[in-house]
């Protein structure tokens, strides 16, 4: 049929077709590509910096950048398509070498019928012995499986009368190590995948006696207090929040965080990350009361946040209801904020009565007082002579759902290197034949690394089987 035109020795094309994809995922050289080009594209995954808004890549790349950077996805590189790719490549060459090399390995280890062996091949093996003993060859069997056995070897026997074939092998396991390192590879690889994707970062700064909300979860974090130790030197040891957590109105969990030990609950942590004063908040401000067209001022008074205080000696109260840390005004919105975390230009925002009636609110700033007058047709005028500000505990929150995935990955990963570098599969062929009145030994065998330590155990073995004290 013309649907089975066949190609290659007379294979189907579909056949052809397989062996060379397979062949192309078997190849090293795809590892290797595949490993450069995720070192690499990882620089830039470091460099560029992550999900930032586009307005703070124009500024720091400008627009030409920029596109390149949103065309190429490296703002979100590890979600991107050719990212994905690249890790679903090596996932696919890491099945396949194992594929490719684990069943016959497999079969292999478990085949025992090795008594079936040429004892001329022997004499060929770079670790082998030839002597005699004066014993029987039943005798010297004897003695053979016992040295073997006291090594922890596992050894099958064959033959009788006048000759025996023994096969001893230990060790066997270590040579699956690199198979338990795809695995582990593999592992990883998925629990990646999934923390990419079911996962999140995300950042929060909350208030001493604040709460927070907690993306893609059923309860919030209280801050119940927040505190930093110091050195005797007066250097920063560290920064603590002590952190509760509330879930349907009810306190179910407490616990101090410090950089390095999160709080962990429902499969997301919460890290201690940062700290510092809220730039759009403070506990109590300080004003004062100034007769207009005088330098001097009356004594200063505390004012909290949101409480309605009124003003010795005159008919008017105050309220503390806005602040800045780095006072900025936008004319286009009419909007005042602070253009930084930084206290540069600190100014609070106030709302004064006389009686019931509010009649201003003005901006007071701490570095320029009496730019603006507070109060309106009236002799006195406020000063801002200070604040006490607010401490903030910055929180990174990071839901990872791959995290154990990794640490199982990273387990076997543990276990694949120990079988590859401290167990050794040796394997040992022995003859025992009758010569004449003694019984003549050829051993030998080979080891899959570490020969130095093979040759010594042989030795050992020789000597074993030769040693007046093995005859008694």
């Amino acid at each position: 049929m013309q649907d089975k035109v066949k190609e290659g020795g007379g294979r189907p094309w579909y056949r052809v077709a397989g062996s060379k994809i397979w062949y192309f995922f078997n190849s090293l050289k795809l590892t290797l590509f595949v490993l450069i080009t995720l070192a690499v594209v990882s620089i830039f995954g470091t460099v560029v910096e992550q999900n930032l808004p586009v307005e703070e890549y124009l500024q720091k790349y400008g627009e030409k950048w920029t596109s390149f950077i949103l065309t190429a996805r490296l703002h979100d590189m590890y979600h991107s398509y050719w990212f994905l790719a690249l890790l679903a490549m090596l996932a696919l060459n890491i099945i396949v070498c194992t594929f490719e090399r684990f069943p016959p390995k497999w079969k292999a280890l478990l085949n025992h019928k090795s008594e079936k062996f040429d004892a001329r091949l022997i004499e060929k093996f770079a670790n082998h012995h030839t002597f005699d003993v004066a014993a029987s060859p039943e005798a010297v069997k004897e003695r053979v499986v016992n040295a073997f056995r006291k090594k922890k070897y596992d050894i099958i026997t064959s033959g009788g009368g006048g000759e025996f074939r023994l096969y001893a092998w230990k060790g066997r396991i270590g040579r699956l190590g690199s198979d338990f390192t795809h695995i582990s590879l593999l592992l990883i690889l998925l629990g990646a995948i999934v923390g990419s994707f079911a996962g999140y970062k995300d950042f929060r700064a909350v208030f001493v006696g604040g709460e927070m909300s907690v993306p893609k979860a059923d309860f919030r974090l209280k801050l119940d207090k927040f505190w930093i130790d110091y050195y005797d030197s007066g250097q920063i040891k560290q920064y603590n929040s002590l952190l509760t957590v509330i879930e349907d109105g009810k306190e179910v969990m407490k616990k101090q965080i410090w950089v390095n030990e999160p709080l962990y609950y429902k499969g997301i942590r919460f890290y201690q990350s940062s700290y510092g004063t809220a730039w759009n908040r403070v506990s109590e401000a300080e004003i004062a009361v100034q007769t207009k067209g005088r330098t001097e001022h009356g004594e200063p008074m505390l004012v909290k946040w949101e409480t309605l205080t009124p003003l010795a000696g005159t008919k008017y109260s105050v309220k503390l209801i806005g602040y800045a840390g780095d006072f900025a005004y936008d004319e286009g919105t009419n909007q005042v904020f602070s253009k930084s975390a930084e206290s540069n230009n600190p100014a609070i925002h106030l709302e004064i009565y006389d009686g019931d009636k509010l009649i201003s609110t003005p901006w007071l700033f701490l570095k320029y007082p009496g730019i603006f007058p507070a109060i309106p047709n009236a002799d006195e005028d406020l000063v801002f002579t200070g604040y006490k500000g607010i401490m903030y505990s910055g929180i990174s929150i990071n839901k990872d759902p791959g995290t154990n995935i990794v640490w199982a990955g990273s387990i076997v990963m543990g276990f694949g290197f120990i079988l590859a570098f401290f167990v050794y599969h040796r394997r040992v062929w022995v003859v025992v034949r009758e010569s004449g009145r003694s019984t003549e030994v050829k051993l030998g065998g080979m080891i899959n690394k570490n020969n130095l330590v093979f040759e010594k155990e042989l030795k050992e073995i020789v000597e074993s089987i030769s040693s007046e004290k093995a005859r008694g």
